[in-house]
């Protein structure tokens, strides 16, 4: 299983192209992310230069929490 901070889990298909699929967008963002402090918990993450919320923070967002 793959996760980061800008996206969580990383979720395949059985079949290999949609594995490959994913493992080449998974490497993409990684080496396009840098280190940032999420806006909202403060946090150390590595996002893409336009985010500045890691996934965890817009998990709960998205589930009812306000901050």
């Amino acid at each position: 299983m793959m996760y980061d901070d800008n996206f969580g889990d990383y979720q395949c298909d059985d079949n290999a192209q949609d594995r490959e699929d994913t493992a080449a967008f998974y490497r993409h963002v990684q080496r396009n992310s840098v280190l940032k402090t999420c806006s909202i918990c403060g946090r150390k993450v590595r996002l893409l230069p336009h985010y500045d919320k890691c996934d965890s923070c817009c998990r709960k967002i998205e589930n009812g929490w306000q901050f």
